[in-house]
């Protein structure tokens, strides 16, 4: 397999889309662990966005207008990903990771949640990669794609 551990992005404005639903098809058939980015929280009416704090306090800090737009807005995800077979719940609410995919709020655009986000990766890495993660002189990658970007020069996406 091409990745041991996936972040799969769902558009909280929008919910499950149909690539997000072939995308938990593929994970679900290749049996790998992933956490979910409810991105774009930044689009929510009203939102007030704090990039340096943990985005639980940054959600509670909102109006309260705004909390229950997100809080519909998670609850459609979540019946949707319910729908696909799939339990979840919001990463600190997460008292069992191996039976509930975690949704970790996000903007990419302000940076809202990006730290509990690597915090997640990094929390689930030790929980499932464990007996496969060393250190090692030799780098293994795939390369994606190649292209040439002004300023840059040729650069190329690797996993």
């Amino acid at each position: 397999s091409l990745c041991d551990i996936a972040i799969l992005v769902v558009d909280i404005m929008h919910g499950l889309e149909p690539q997000t639903l072939e995308s938990i098809n593929l994970l679900k058939k290749k049996k790998t662990p992933f956490v979910v980015a409810l991105n774009k929280i930044d689009r929510l009416y009203e939102w007030k966005s704090n990039r340096h704090k943990d985005v639980r306090e940054v959600i509670e800090s909102q109006p309260h207008n705004t909390q229950m737009e997100f809080k519909k807005r998670k609850d459609e995800v979540i019946l949707g990903l319910a729908e696909q077979g799939l339990n979840s719940t919001l990463f600190w609410e997460n008292e069992d990771p191996t039976d509930y995919i975690s949704l970790v709020p996000t903007s990419a655009h302000s940076g809202d949640g990006m730290g509990n986000l690597m915090a997640m990766l990094v929390s689930m890495s030790q929980q499932f990669l464990a007996k496969r993660l060393s250190f090692t002189e030799e780098l293994q990658a795939t390369v994606l794609e190649v292209k040439a970007i002004g300023g840059f020069g040729t650069t190329i996406d690797v996993i």
